[in-house]
This record gives structure tokens, C-alpha cells and sequence, in this order.
């Protein structure tokens, strides 16, 4: 049995299961990673630096457990390469996609112009997206610090939000259903994800290198000194 073969047998979803068959992978990855679109299956590719696309196995179990059907109004909270987001397409009637990097942005654009329920939002995913609300479902692909209460907001009473959430390394992933103010959680194991950008997530530094933090300290420097000499 292939790696495909064995994801597949597993998703108890059916209509998960159809649309794993119809979309090829292969298609949303860079031309030089694509012989593994369906190898290695439990690790993360690398897309861009610092910036991975979710293991594929963690990736579909995932979506089955956000039991998506027809009908449906999707928030997906990290749209990176496309290729959830098409799965996800292929099943319910709607998908509000946020991407909060500019180079997937335009990477995924190109690839997700042909699908009409799906909308591509760039901005931050950690505020949700007011104007298409309520949705049916949340999946984040980046680990928060805790629950994200806009997306939560966002979700119709017994929605469902799958979510990693932690301060750590390794973080926890959650299935969360909606019960008013008392969200229902269900962990769902441990995982590894880069952790979430944006207004309600990490505060600490985005890039690791040394060139990175000089220069964004030289530009913040400078700013409070123009605004300075314009006081003066």
C-alpha cells in the first residue's frame, strides 16, 4: 500500500475523501519538490524560507476532523500553497481564505484564480474576516498562543475550530465547538507548527537572523529620530 493509499484509507470522511482524489498535489508544489507530493507524507516541505507547507498526513486528518460538508461556509486561517484550501473548496460552497504573507500571497493567487468560492484575502487571519460572517468552520495552520477569540466570534453556535495552540516548541491541537462563551475543547494530540503572525499573535521576533533585527532596529531608529526633528 502507497503512502497515498494509506491516507486514505484512513479520512472517514467521504466527501474528504473524493476531493483527496481528485486534487493533485503535485500541482500547488515548486516544480523541484513535486516527486514527493505523496512521499514523506509526515513531513513538512519547505516552500520559501522559513515558510513550510503542513505534512500531508497531519494536513488531511486535520480537515477530517473539521467534518466539512456541502453547504458550507469556510474561514481558513493561513492559505499557503492552496492545496487545503482547494480541498476544502472541492467540499463546501464557500471558502474566506487569509494569507498574511505577501510571497504566498501571490504564490497561491495563481494557483486558486480558477475556483469561484474561493475568496483570497491578504491581511490577518488572527482578525478573521467580519465581512463574510458567520462561518460554519475555522482551520488555523499556525499555532496561537491561545484561543483566537475574532475567528471564534466569527462561527455560527456548534461550529467547529481546529486550532494549534501553544507557547512551546511542540504545541497541542485542538478541536474546538462553539457553546456560546464556554467553547467545548477536545485534544486532539501534539504537534509541531511555526507560530501565528498577526494582532493577536506572537509579539516576539519573526526572523532568527542578525541582519533581520539590525536592520529593523536602524528603521525604528530612525523614525523616532524624523519625529524628533519635526518637534525641534
Amino acid at each position: 500500500m502507497t503512502e497515498k493509499e494509506e491516507i486514505l484509507r484512513k479520512i472517514k470522511n467521504p466527501e474528504l475523501a473524493e476531493a483527496f482524489k481528485k486534487v493533485d498535489r503535485a500541482k500547488f508544489l515548486p516544480e523541484n519538490l513535486r516527486s514527493y507530493a505523496y512521499t514523506h507524507v509526515d513531513e513538512a516541505l519547505p516552500i520559501l524560507p522559513g515558510i513550510n507547507t503542513t505534512a500531508l498526513s497531519l494536513g488531511i486528518y486535520m480537515l477530517d476532523e473539521l467534518d466539512l460538508h456541502k453547504g458550507q461556509k469556510v474561514l481558513e486561517i493561513g492559505t499557503g500553497i492552496g492545496y487545503y484550501t482547494v480541498l476544502i473548496a472541492e467540499i463546501v460552497d464557500k471558502v474566506v481564505s487569509i494569507e498574511i504573507n505577501d510571497e504566498m500571497y501571490k504564490y497561491s493567487s495563481r494557483l486558486l484564480s480558477e475556483y469561484q468560492n474561493i475568496k483570497l484575502v491578504l491581511g490577518d487571519g488572527t482578525l478573521g474576516h467580519e465581512e463574510e460572517k458567520p462561518f460554519d468552520r475555522v482551520i488555523a495552520w499556525a499555532s496561537a498562543p491561545t484561543l483566537l477569540c475574532k475567528p471564534y466570534e466569527q462561527l455560527r453556535e456548534g461550529g467547529i475550530m481546529i486550532l494549534p495552540m501553544g507557547v512551546g516548541r511542540v504545541q497541542k491541537l485542538y478541536k474546538v465547538v462553539k457553546k456560546g462563551h464556554s467553547p467545548a475543547l477536545e485534544n486532539l494530540g501534539e504537534v509541531l507548527f511555526s507560530r501565528i503572525r498577526g494582532l493577536f499573535g506572537f509579539y516576539d521576533d519573526y526572523e532568527d537572523d542578525v541582519e533581520s533585527r539590525l536592520s529593523r532596529l536602524e528603521r525604528q531608529v530612525k523614525s523616532i529620530l524624523s519625529r524628533l526633528e519635526k518637534k525641534v
